[in-house]
């Protein structure tokens, strides 16, 4: 309960924020599926024998699940990561909406490419493959912008005015703030590398 009020607060409290990543999120999802448009028949080609040549693979060989969860993991947490690092800069803001619509893009290029090459068979398996861990992952990027943005408009608000709370402890705060973020990432990460690969095999099957 306690939980859930904090979480409400923080969303009114930084509500324009969110509103701003959400865009920007939503904006990198539609540069995907119109990029998919834009490919060539025999770029599209390649793709869907690409996945072919997937579902065979994953017919016929066990999932290295711990493999595919260290890859997720490390690209997950190169995202939030980064997103924190531009958070402590002033010029940060521009760069994280980027971040954010980098990983709007990539869903909505393999969603828009799956439904596109594959129909209603392409949707099924996009909401089996990419659905699960982004429950979670997708919620922790936002949320990590609209920290780092709000913690760079502190700091640019800091040289203008003077603060009674300390920079030490706003970055302590800011930091335990991200490690929560990368928890949850990591429990998005273990879904992609063990349970996302035996809804995808029953799919393929």
């Amino acid at each position: 309960m306690v939980l859930k009020k904090a979480i409400v607060k923080q969303i009114k409290n930084n509500a324009l924020l969110y509103f701003l990543v959400l865009v920007f999120f939503i904006a990198g999802i539609t540069a995907g599926a119109f990029t998919v448009d834009a490919l060539s028949s025999v770029q599209k080609e390649e793709l869907v024998n690409y996945f072919q040549s997937f579902f065979s693979v994953l017919n016929s060989e066990t999932v290295k699940s711990a493999a595919v969860f260290k890859q997720s993991l490390a690209n997950n947490v190169q995202f939030i990561l980064l997103i924190w690092i531009l958070g402590i800069t002033i010029i940060g803001i521009p760069l994280i909406l980027m971040i954010v619509g980098i990983k709007g893009f990539i869903i909505g290029f393999s969603v828009s490419f799956l439904v596109e090459g594959m129909g209603v068979r392409g949707l099924l398996f996009a909401l089996v493959s990419i659905l699960p861990q982004n429950l979670l992952i997708v919620p922790a990027v936002v949320v990590a912008g609209v920290m780092g943005i709000s913690f760079s408009l502190s700091m640019l608000n800091r040289r203008k005015i003077r603060h009674k709370k300390s920079f030490s402890s706003e970055f302590l705060l800011y930091s335990v703030n991200f490690l929560t973020i990368f928890f949850i990432v990591t429990v998005g990460s273990l879904i992609e590398g063990y349970i996302t690969p035996v809804f995808m095999k029953l799919f393929s099957n």
